[in-house]
């Protein structure tokens, strides 16, 4: 019997955001971050703590953050994978 044949690699949970995009933060851990900042993505990160992350950069500053995706919402809403299933029901 050939094992590789029952062998299901782990489902492994993509990025909703992509290198080069432009988030917000929707907190930060008690940090002050102002709620009109936008980031940009910089690398995406294996998950940590269940969550995906991301190094992420603000213009403004000289330093990159870590953040989970569940901290961060797209600047736009074009600019986000949802965008596809928007252009799909748009055609029905």
């Amino acid at each position: 019997m050939n094992m590789h044949r029952r062998y299901k690699a782990p489902d492994i949970p993509s990025h909703r955001f992509a290198v080069g995009q432009k988030v917000r933060m929707k907190g930060w851990g008690g940090n002050k971050v102002k709620s009109t900042a936008t980031f940009e993505i910089m690398a995406t990160l294996p998950a940590a703590g269940g969550s995906l992350q991301y190094r992420v950069r603000d213009n403004d500053e000289k330093h990159e953050r870590i953040a989970t995706e569940d901290n961060l919402e797209a600047a736009d809403m074009w600019s986000t994978k949802e965008r596809s299933s928007f252009d799909r029901k748009e055609e029905c």
